[in-house]
């Protein structure tokens, strides 16, 4: 027997289909920067994606991950010490919660929520599991666009007692919580229920600056402000990075920034090198390209200063430098994560803010932006010194001094296979090379002062 699709049913599927696509684009990582870690139902956290790290951090903490947190001692502060950090650098892909999604998710789907919320029958002690009535168990309810959402929880997960006094306020008034869970339920009157794996109350400013003033141990670097401590994790906060506002001529001026990367996630070798010459030729017109670009591993070695001050040093100043980049932002990579950095010189700031933004949505490995200001110590010193490549209109030229050409003849390098391989990838019109005489007058000066230094050796 053959049976033929019908009309209706091919309707239906390609309504099915824009349902799924539009909300894999409402997907993203979900990271949350947390004042309190309230719960974490650990048997289903380990099932995620990055549940094998909360697992380690349990352990490291001493818990027992078959039990509760109640009647384990001081283990479950140190716990929540230990994975605090963590959220901020998951990569747990959720449907972000709100009123443009809250019509279209559906039973099963990992989603991320935050809003102000109130906390219905707060567990008493002893805490107790859930019965499965909701008249009965505690959870957390807030609207999202129409839709009223409700977050049932297990209360056996509570991390501290603290977590349980949070609750009993909420119960009084609204409170903000932050979490992830799985949605266990659409009703035909459009209610979602979520079951939450993780919640906690999104770090404030306030919070956020006194945290790195117990860390510090330098002076406060001038031009640091409260907008350096924002909590950029939080849909709440304002979701344009600080400094990238356009005003005026401001937009002409020339200059450079410098993109983070987190060097773990970058699998292959030039990855990195590709994804912002990529991202470049896509939000740079070609009449206005004149551009120089280096790729080097990004090494914060404080030899015993505090991460917040390197961090707070690195992203500083007066007047106030363009960022996305936080304070506690970077301090979290600095400690968490091998960085990388890719200087990209020439941009105006209306090219620059469309680069962050291109690169944080193609790039799964992309981290932030800084402007770069030479005469601020830690850019000088960390930040690669020459240019790798050189962006002309719709050419590529691959950037080399003297001593390194000497260098790769002498080992027999290829010096056709970087050029072959740009040419491959179609990025660009032309791709050549273009020595560097500035760097090569440079290497050629201590060359010959090493030269000058051993023969005065030898002849004394």
């Amino acid at each position: 027997m053959n049976i033929k699709m019908t009309g209706p049913l091919s309707v239906a599927m390609n309504t099915d289909e824009a349902l799924a696509e539009e909300l894999r684009r409402s997907s993203q990582i979900w990271r949350a920067r947390f004042a309190s870690v309230d719960l974490v139902n650990l048997p289903r956290v380990v099932m995620l994606t990055q549940g094998n790290a909360v697992a380690a951090a349990a352990r490291r903490a001493g818990l027992d991950s078959t039990r509760p947190f109640g009647g384990q001692g001081m283990a479950p502060g140190e716990f929540v010490r230990i994975v605090r950090p963590l959220f901020e650098t998951w990569d747990a892909e959720a449907v972000t919660l709100c009123e443009r999604t809250a019509e279209k998710v559906h039973r099963g789907l990992l989603v991320s929520f935050e809003s102000a919320m109130r906390c219905s029958n707060p567990p008493e002690v002893p805490l107790k599991e859930p019965t499965g009535v909701l008249a009965k168990d505690p959870h957390l309810v807030f609207r999202a666009g129409g839709r009223k959402v409700v977050i049932t929880f297990d209360p056996l997960w509570l991390t501290t007692a603290t977590a349980n006094t949070t609750l009993h306020e909420a119960a009084r008034e609204p409170l903000v919580f932050s979490g992830i869970g799985t949605v266990a339920s659409v009703s035909e009157e459009g209610h979602i229920r979520i079951s939450a794996l993780v919640f906690g109350q999104p770090e404030t400013l306030i919070q956020a600056q006194f945290d790195y003033m117990k860390q510090s141990v330098l002076p406060e670097p001038p031009g640091l402000t409260l907008a350096d401590f924002r909590n950029e994790l939080s849909s709440l906060e304002l979701s344009q990075p600080y400094g990238v506002q356009l005003q005026g001529r401001e937009t002409m001026s020339r200059r450079s920034v410098a993109l983070l990367f987190d060097e773990d996630e970058v699998l292959l070798p030039g990855q990195i090198d590709r994804d912002v010459l990529t991202q470049v030729s896509r939000v740079v017109p070609e009449y206005r390209r004149d551009l120089g670009v280096a790729v080097a591993s990004l090494l914060f070695d404080g030899n015993g200063v505090a991460a917040a001050d390197l961090a707070a040093h690195f992203l500083a100043r007066e007047p106030a430098l363009r960022k996305s980049l936080t304070v506690p932002g970077l301090t979290t990579l600095i400690r968490s994560c091998n960085l990388a950095v890719a200087t990209v010189s020439g941009l105006n700031e209306e090219q620059a803010a469309d680069l962050h933004e291109a690169m944080r949505e193609a790039v799964t490995s992309y981290l932030g932006y800084v402007e770069v200001d030479r005469n601020l110590p830690l850019h000088e010193r960390l930040l690669p010194e020459h240019d790798d490549y050189h962006v002309v209109g719709a050419e590529l030229r691959l950037v080399y001094s003297a001593a390194k050409r000497a260098l790769d003849e002498a080992n027999g390098e290829d010096l056709e296979a970087p050029l072959d391989e740009w040419r491959q990838r179609g990025l660009f019109s032309r791709v050549a090379w273009e020595e560097d005489l500035e760097q090569s007058a440079s290497e050629q000066k201590e060359a010959s002062m090493i030269m000058e230094a051993w023969l005065n050796a030898q002849s004394e």
